[in-house]
């Protein structure tokens, strides 16, 4: 029988103090106290297991003003790109050094698996900062030599890059350690100070980067954390006027709201919003890899993935066949309490969200969408939702067009390129997109017609640090990872000489 709720007895002494201690905000070096505070809910029982700090709008000014002042400090201003380098170098050092802690708080906070928490989730954040630790060293302006129409005269012209200044980063709860470092490290790459505010149902590894960051000796108040709601922390956050940038994670409708507050003050944005990211299988696949990987690309994190590949359009001629073994491979996925040895799904990260993914299946069953799957309940506690298999689904059912980040995968059928091109395209989201064939001109044909700001061949959309991550239509714009990341974080800043 399975196991449900996670056991924690079985947590280090380490994680075990820190979910005493409770969340406390990091700023400028030390821990602070709130106000008030929030529960910390483990998702495989939906009993509060910690607490976190609550900021005000007061607790965000003293974030902001410590990152402000880190800003224009010698230790942080001068210490040059080798020693961003050097930094965030003992940062991945420190990040490895505590994998164990940091994947343990991943997965009684979010409920994520700990085999995904200790390999991808740990692994993805440790390559991240040791690619960003390249950038420092990397950045540069270019020269110019200058006509202009002043008779006897000469120029010299040039440019600098320079960071933005104080970022304020928001995240979201289903990645938080991963997404974290996804914000920070080509922030600090560019020489920026951060105020990082991760979202109230997961902050407990994000706290813990903070500690780490400082313990590997990045200044204080270059990386301070703010824990909190969204209605107080978030908009103060957005709103302050000693933010320069808000980089944000999260759903559309929120990003939309964020973009109108820091228009008001004029900030720069870098927005990497929801996602209804198409996969396309079409028959000349091999189709053994291409169930198993279509069913990762979507069922990964429980379908709680930015680029969750929940809308699968497939050839029509092998339609019936791949619905039979996509519904036998989901049902045969162990579900189970993340800490759990064997669990490959574990509960959506809250009671709310549960009730928000049930709430989409029953409406699209209503609509005529049929399930594949199995449907009897998992368990009695925590959040747990089968992954499940709608066939008969047409574009125009709110299934397949609103985000649901649960277990839900789609399949419609098509009949040729042209077709599939097109059902693919039906969305207001163009975050990513995974595309299942054996013909290398098929693959790069329809590639070019989708409008994603990723796309994946024969395999799930993994993230790789050089590989930019973000979206195009209602997902977003701006990037995270690559270079592209690290220049969302620099000014240009253009200098005209005249020499005689």
């Amino acid at each position: 029988m399975a196991s449900w709720s996670n056991d924690l007895t079985r947590l280090s002494a380490q994680t075990r103090g820190i979910l005493d201690r409770g969340g406390g905000l990091f700023i400028d070096g030390e821990v602070r106290q709130a106000r008030s505070s929030l529960p910390v809910i483990d998702p495989s029982s939906n009993q509060a297991i910690s607490s976190i700090a609550a900021a005000s709008a007061a607790d965000i000014d003293a974030a902001v003003g410590a990152a402000r002042a880190a800003l224009d400090n010698p230790a942080w201003r001068d210490i040059g790109p080798a020693g961003r380098e050097a930094a965030l170098h003992r940062l991945a050092d420190a990040v490895a050094a505590n994998a164990d802690v940091l994947a343990e708080l991943e997965s009684v906070d979010v409920g994520m698996p700990h085999w995904m928490s200790r390999n991808l989730d740990i692994g993805g954040t440790v390559d991240t900062l040791r690619y960003m630790a390249g950038w420092p060293t990397k950045i540069a302006g270019q020269t110019f030599d200058v006509s202009v129409p002043i008779p006897g005269s000469e120029f010299f012209g040039y440019t600098r890059r320079e960071p933005v200044g104080v970022i304020g980063a928001i995240i979201p709860w289903n990645v938080p350690l991963m997404l974290a470092v996804w914000k920070l490290a080509p922030a600090l790459a560019a020489g920026c100070t951060v105020v990082m505010k991760p979202s109230e149902e997961a902050c407990l590894s994000v706290l813990e980067l903070a500690r780490l960051a400082h313990q590997a000796g990045i200044p204080a108040g270059v990386f301070n954390v703010v824990t909190g709601t969204g209605r107080e922390a978030g908009e103060a956050l957005v709103a302050h006027p000693g933010v320069d940038k808000v980089t944000f994670t999260g759903s559309t409708a929120t990003g939309r709201r964020i973009a109108a507050k820091a228009a008001e003050t004029t900030k720069k944005l870098t927005l990497e919003l929801g996602g209804k990211s198409p996969q396309i299988l079409f028959a000349d696949a091999e189709l053994d890899e291409a169930v198993k990987g279509v069913a990762d690309a979507i069922f990964l994190n429980s379908g709680q993935v930015c680029v969750a590949g929940s809308r699968l359009y497939v050839e029509r001629r092998i339609h019936d066949a791949v619905v039979e073994r996509l519904a036998a491979h989901a049902d045969a996925l162990p579900l189970g309490a993340p800490l759990a040895e064997g669990t490959i799904l574990g509960p959506l990260v809250s009671a709310r969200q549960h009730a928000r993914v049930r709430a989409l299946l029953d409406t699209a069953i209503g609509a005529g969408a049929q399930v594949a799957t199995r449907q009897d309940p998992v368990a009695d506690v925590g959040n747990y939702l089968r992954p499940t298999i709608l066939s008969s689904v047409t574009n125009a059912m709110e299934i397949a067009r609103e985000e649901v980040f649960g277990p839900v995968l789609t399949v419609t059928p098509f009949d040729d390129l042209d077709e599939a091109a097109t059902l693919a395209n039906d969305t207001d989201y163009g975050l990513s997109a995974c595309i299942w064939t054996s013909n290398l001109s098929t693959a790069h044909r329809l590639a070019r017609r989708l409008t994603t700001g990723k796309v994946a061949v024969n395999t799930p959309p993994l993230p790789y640090p050089a590989l930019p991550e973000g979206g195009r239509k209602a997902s977003g714009y701006g990037r995270d990872l690559g270079e592209d990341a690290v220049a969302g974080f620099l000014e240009t800043k253009s200098l005209l000489i005249r020499l005689r």
